[in-house]
């Protein structure tokens, strides 16, 4: 089993939880040693390590055998790259993504741009629910829902440029 996630702390931290909990798991991102990320891979080619808990990083430039499991823990920030991941798993293989309230929009964007149509399950105690805040003052003066770092739903520069001039029409 493949483990995406955002950070190289993300990675250190789901790799000891998988641990803890008795599964053989190791980090591995850039930060890692060449040595040890090498290691890393041939014990899990050998299958001694059943599951990898990875950053972007690994997404194009693993060289693994086809995953029966895919897991992304954080999503992908750009629909490209959740393509890779799916390219990674092997036909009748399991690919499984965390898509949270906050992450909504963006799944649905990745959806988009992969033309794919994924089926949802909500899991018992783990609903998602709607988080809000007060968004910050770009000319949009409304409670909406927080976007944190999802490409594409934060103002960019020429947004808030435009709320300005709009303000001061």
């Amino acid at each position: 089993m493949l483990v995406f996630v955002a950070t190289k702390y993300a990675a250190e931290i789901v790799a000891d939880k998988l641990r803890k909990a008795g599964l053989s798991a190791e980090p591995w991102h850039s930060q890692l040693n060449p040595g040890k990320r090498t290691q890393v891979l041939l014990d899990f080619k050998a299958e001694r390590l059943r599951v990898v808990v990875a950053t972007e990083a690994a997404v194009r430039g693993l060289a693994l055998p086809t995953l029966s499991v895919l897991v992304n823990y954080d999503l992908p920030r750009s629909a490209l790259d959740y393509g890779h991941c799916l390219d990674r798993v092997a036909p009748g293989g399991l690919v499984l993504s965390f898509v949270s309230a906050d992450t909504q929009a963006h799944f649905s964007l990745i959806e988009k741009r992969q033309g794919l149509a994924l089926p949802r399950d909500n899991v018992a105690g783990f609903e998602p629910l709607v988080n809000a805040s007060v968004a910050v003052d770009c000319g949009v003066s409304a409670i909406e829902p927080l976007s944190g770092g999802i490409k594409g739903k934060r103002p960019n520069k020429k947004d808030k440029l435009r709320a300005a001039t709009a303000r001061e029409s």
